[in-house]
């Protein structure tokens, strides 16, 4: 399976195209914003990236479910004026922020605020973009507003996350990053499944870090794949979560199995079930090499050439 599992890897990562569609639309967003709190020019500096986008663990096929991650830094000015509120100045922060850039995206896009985020969703229903207002603070970590049982300000360090992949990411040569998005397509293809994006990667992280080390060459990512759900099944407490995860460890087993009798045909469907139609397909198995026998020549009599 090392063909159909580099192929797939380089199958499911996002397109230059996607990238630059994504990037266009987070900086719009942030772009208005910008110019709503700020005096000075835009320069991307009040924008600050994190989640898959950040660490290019997204995957094809979109899905409306493939937000953009984007936090905007609000001012001092801007977080006191919410901070003074009696009561839930955090909702009234995400309804300011809704309302700025429903002024531009009013005819063609859905503009929705609740918990934490304010939901930009986009006419093409692909990259639609999460905005997180944020304070940042002299530590590097950011003040974020909860709307939520009467609203507070909890605190959010996305740099440490994206500090904790990296250095994963590091160790392992990209390893990381491409069983991340393996299992993204996974957990993509197992619908019913409930499993955050932000979980699934910290699972596969700790993964790494305690039962791998070093990198993996893609005739090895069976076992990888299979070692990692072996280890997921193990710690998970969930009974319905813990369902699927078996299901996928057998059909890995049964595809190594198919592997073992040289049928990478019945193997490679076994791969689809789990990771969708975007793993590659094997048409046929290889033909089973004829043994060539060769004729008996019988020998003459030995007596025979007495006569």
């Amino acid at each position: 399976m090392k063909e159909q599992f580099e192929k797939f890897n380089k199958d499911i990562r996002l397109t230059s195209n996607q990238k630059e569609d994504a990037k266009t639309k987070h900086t719009n967003v942030c772009k208005i914003l910008h110019k709503k709190y700020y005096d000075t020019e835009y320069n991307g500096k009040t924008k600050f990236l994190f989640g898959s986008h950040k660490t290019k663990t997204n995957t094809r096929p979109l899905s409306e479910m493939q937000d953009v991650d984007v936090l905007f830094k609000i001012t001092q000015e801007t977080f006191d004026k919410f901070d003074d509120y009696e009561s839930n100045g955090q909702s009234a922060l995400l309804q300011e922020i809704k309302d700025v850039l429903n002024e531009t995206y009013s005819t063609t896009d859905e503009i929705k605020a609740w918990g934490k985020i304010v939901l930009v969703k986009m006419s093409d229903n692909a990259h639609n973009v999460e905005v997180l207002p944020a304070l940042e603070n002299e530590d590097g970590t950011f003040t974020i507003p909860n709307s939520e049982n009467g609203g507070s300000w909890e605190n959010f360090d996305p740099r440490k996350q994206i500090d904790e992949f990296q250095t994963s990411n590091s160790n392992t040569d990209g390893l990381t990053a491409r069983l991340g998005r393996m299992m993204k397509s996974w957990k993509k293809n197992t619908t019913s499944m409930t499993y955050s994006s932000h979980e699934l990667l910290g699972s596969v992280m700790d993964f790494l870090e305690t039962e791998f080390t070093g990198s993996a060459e893609y005739y090895d990512y069976n076992e990888v794949v299979k070692n990692f759900l072996d280890y997921i099944k193990s710690r998970c407490t969930d009974d319905d979560r813990k369902s699927h995860i078996t299901t996928a460890y057998n059909r890995v087993i049964k595809a190594i199995e198919f592997m073992d009798d040289n049928k990478p045909k019945e193997a490679s469907e076994e791969w689809r079930k789990i990771f969708g139609d975007k793993f590659p397909k094997v048409n046929e198995n290889p033909k089973k090499e004829s043994k060539i026998v060769p004729p008996i020549v019988k020998p003459a009599s030995p007596w025979s050439k007495l006569f």
